[in-house]
């Protein structure tokens, strides 16, 4: 893993354990729309508090593929598909992604990951093709309670390049850990990985109900829309961030 030498582009050192699991994350989109910062405020538990860029927040629905996710002692890999609706926050001099949902189609990742990472994992049914290079992917959440339904066709539009420092690219998706709160403590998990390459997007989003239990409606195309290929990362289990 070459990529772990990378490490001038990140805000802050890696971790000194041993990092605990590897993936591949395949056919991203990061649909991104403005929203009122003090709004999503309300919706982040303290002592989190919601980053901002250009004095708007931003709420982000990201569909992917998770490939080759495998613990770091682990001989075999899993592959599925994953959709998260997310934000991003700041505690202390750290910033960091909150997931306001995740939902997968691999049951045991989402029993995982809520008991190890105390993330929100739901299941859903999945799907995803790709024809030339155009993806078709929908999602609908499994059991009961409000609707997540998610249904869109995407593809890059132009060549991959690495965002600019102080660009909302960067600041959408150069990000190396994931916070929560836990009885008004923060929890870390720091991931790593190389520098985005990113290209510019198009989308066309027939369904997007994911945002609805936030209380969010999306009438209106993304702000942003981002297409990434291909990420390999590495991730640490959560641990207590305390400010110095």
């Amino acid at each position: 893993m070459d990529f772990l030498n990378e490490i001038a582009h990140r805000p802050y050192l890696l971790p000194v354990a041993p990092y605990v699991m590897s993936q591949v994350w395949r056919n991203l989109l990061f649909a991104h729309w403005r929203v009122d910062a003090t709004a999503l405020q309300k919706l982040i538990p303290a002592p989190l508090e919601v980053d901002t860029f250009d004095g708007s927040a931003w709420l982000g629905v990201v569909p992917f593929r998770m490939c080759e996710v495998k613990g770091r002692i682990m001989p075999f890999h899993i592959d599925f598909l994953e959709l998260n609706v997310r934000t991003y926050v700041k505690y202390g001099d750290k910033r960091g992604v909150y997931f306001f949902s995740l939902d997968a189609d691999h049951a045991p990742s989402v029993w995982g990951a809520r008991i190890f990472y105390g993330l929100p994992y739901f299941r859903a049914k999945m799907t995803y093709e790709n024809k030339n290079g155009v993806i078709k992917y929908t999602s609908k959440r499994l059991g009961h309670g409000p609707s997540a339904e998610f249904s869109a066709v995407y593809e890059p539009t132009g060549a991959p390049e690495m965002s600019s420092p102080g660009s909302l690219q960067h600041f959408l998706t150069e990000r190396y850990c994931l916070m929560i709160s836990h009885l008004g403590h923060v929890l870390r998990t720091d991931i790593h990985h190389g520098h985005w390459l990113l290209s510019p997007a198009r989308a066309e989003i027939s369904i997007n109900s994911m945002p609805s239990a936030l209380g969010f409606t999306f009438d209106t195309p993304p702000d942003s829309l981002l297409y990434a290929a291909e990420m390999r990362m590495v991730n640490w289990l959560p641990s207590r961030d305390i400010l110095e």
